[in-house]
Order: C-alpha cells, then sequence, then structure tokens
C-alpha cells in the first residue's frame, strides 16, 4: 500500500474516532439535562387560622398559612404533629415585635425563620416554602 493511502485510512478512522466520542459526550448531555430539567411536582400543606401574642405588645397577629412541600409523604407526618407545627410558629411569634413585622423585609424574613425552623424540627429538606394567605396584626 502507498503512503497516501496509509494516511487516508488513518485520517478517515481518527474522523470516525471524533464523531463517536462526540456522539457520547451529546448523548451524555443530553440524560443530564432531561434529568435537571424534571420539573419538582408540588404539594401543599394549609394551617388553620392561628392567633399569637407579640413581644412587648398587648397586639395580637392573626395568620393563616400554608406550607409548600416538594415530597408527598410528609403530609402524613404534618398532619400526626399539626400541634407542633403550632408550637413552633407559636414560640417564634412570642419573640417577635411589631417592628420585626414591618415591610416587606421582615415579613420574607418571617417567612424564612419558619421555613427553616420547620425544616428543622420535622428533619427534613422536602419544606421548602412558607406562604402567608393572611397576616394581620391587631
Amino acid at each position: 500500500m502507498s503512503t497516501k493511502k496509509i494516511l487516508l485510512i488513518a485520517l478517515i478512522s481518527f474522523i470516525m474516532l471524533l464523531l463517536l466520542i462526540g456522539a457520547v459526550f451529546l448523548l451524555v448531555s443530553y440524560k443530564n439535562n432531561i434529568a435537571q430539567n424534571k420539573a419538582v411536582e408540588n404539594f401543599y400543606y394549609e394551617i388553620d387560622e392561628m392567633y399569637c401574642n407579640l413581644k412587648n405588645s398587648n397586639k395580637i397577629i392573626k395568620m393563616k398559612m400554608t406550607i409548600e412541600l416538594t415530597d408527598e409523604k410528609i403530609i402524613d407526618e404534618l398532619n400526626n404533629r399539626n400541634f407542633s407545627i403550632k408550637h413552633e410558629i407559636n414560640t417564634i411569634m412570642a419573640n417577635k415585635t411589631e417592628d420585626d413585622l414591618e415591610g416587606k423585609e421582615g415579613l420574607l424574613a418571617l417567612q424564612s425563620e419558619i421555613t427553616n425552623k420547620l425544616a428543622e424540627v420535622f428533619s427534613t429538606k422536602g419544606i421548602t416554602k412558607v406562604y402567608f394567605e393572611e397576616i394581620i396584626v391587631q
């Protein structure tokens, strides 16, 4: 065989190998994107209307909340330990003043604090957010 034919066969083999590696890389990347883009289904647990006392105040706060969950199994545990949810929220609220709850920043901080505390109490990352349906200071 001539040198040109050997180089041509080597070049074609090299190009085929690169195409094969590229195809495998694209396939793996595509599968990873599908896994990452898979929509997470959320579940919701409503907390009945609550009244809590505020720190250093004669006022009370009326609250109605919904907890966002990523695991439906947690709902049963929340139902069984509803008293624990209310206790933790009451404990947090008893340490809040009217000033702590003012404005968007105050409500976002409270939302984050309640979410983190409930996730800690129930030992789960499945509690992702708490929504205030109603919050009134009287």
